[in-house]
């Protein structure tokens, strides 16, 4: 049976879900963050002091996987382009702008090392938006993430903002 639902409507119904069920306040935006960045990026706080642990989880597939399809291919460069994205929402909703972009090209020049020399601009591009939409959740709370994350789709008219 044909897939219906494309990778993106997948990933947008489940931020969805979890920003209705977010609680309201402050409160909700931390439990939204920590929620969406576990599942969607393999996040794990409670590791943050094991950092070979915590690093490995972000590097590996995250628990819940959504893949590529009806992605920007501007902004794909592997199977799950979802997990690069939520990363760096949870960065920009934590830290501030200048120290988070530190973070996102930090992160690149790793996966350059680690990866022999391969330098990701689709990933760059992903995070800097990613820090944008976090630092959007930070101030507005979890209901604006999926309506920003719709401009991840491939039929965007133009870039988000």
């Amino acid at each position: 049976m044909p897939e219906t639902q494309s990778s993106l409507e997948k990933f947008l119904a489940y931020l969805q879900t979890q920003a209705s069920q977010a609680p309201s306040g402050w409160a909700g935006s931390v439990w939204f963050i920590l929620r969406i960045g576990e599942d969607c990026a393999g996040i794990c706080t409670s590791d943050i002091l094991r950092p070979r642990r915590f690093l490995g989880q972000m590097a590996a597939a995250p628990p819940v996987p959504f893949g590529c399809t009806g992605f920007r291919p501007d902004l794909t460069d592997d199977l799950n382009p979802a997990r690069h994205y939520i990363a760096f929402v949870f960065v920009g909703f934590w830290l501030p702008a200048p120290l988070a972009v530190a973070v996102l090209y930090a992160w690149e020049v790793a996966g350059w090392v680690r990866y022999g020399g391969s330098w990701s601009s689709k990933d760059v591009a992903s995070g800097q938006l990613g820090i944008r939409h976090g630092q959007t959740v930070r101030s507005l709370g979890p209901a604006v993430l999926p309506g920003l994350a719709a401009g991840l789709g491939e039929t965007a008219a133009s870039p988000p903002q």
